[in-house]
């Protein structure tokens, strides 16, 4: 299924985490099972790429509403506005509370090391840049090695 709306403005945890989420609206009545997807995501700003999408009420913070957010590995910019398209491939985990946010942080780093290999296997073509440094630092390894498709 495809999933289209305007990137609003949201909590900004994410930024504060080291991963800026693009928050889509879009009616909830119309939302996936809450989780973590693989996905891609399409948009003026920054054609097609890979993305971790997680849709749910964001327990760790006590969240209420649902919601639906993007994080795009290698991206930094100014979304607020853009009509994005996002299309889930593949779900990654179910919602999980966190005892802490440096929990919930690796945690993010994992699911984007594990959206981040749909585009090594080849599953996944873009052109995005993602930020293996980041993912590797939280998860505790020195080098992230990649396999070419």
């Amino acid at each position: 299924m495809l999933y289209c709306g305007r990137v609003v403005s949201g909590y900004q945890l994410g930024r504060k985490l080291g991963y800026p989420t693009a928050n889509l609206k879009i009616d909830p009545a119309i939302f996936p099972k809450d989780g973590v997807y693989a996905g891609k995501v399409d948009g003026s700003k920054l054609g097609v790429r890979l993305a971790a999408v997680s849709v749910g009420t964001r327990p760790t913070v006590d969240g209420k509403r649902r919601v639906f957010e993007i994080y795009i590995p290698g991206f930094k910019g100014n979304l607020y506005g853009t009509k994005l398209k996002v299309s889930l491939l593949k779900k990654i985990r179910g919602q999980k509370k966190f005892s802490s946010l440096q929990g919930l942080k690796r945690q993010i780093a994992q699911d984007v090391r594990n959206v981040l290999e749909f585009k090594i296997k080849g599953l996944a073509k873009d052109r995005q840049t993602p930020d293996r440094k980041k993912t590797s630092r939280l998860l505790g390894s020195r080098k992230v090695q990649s396999k070419k498709a």
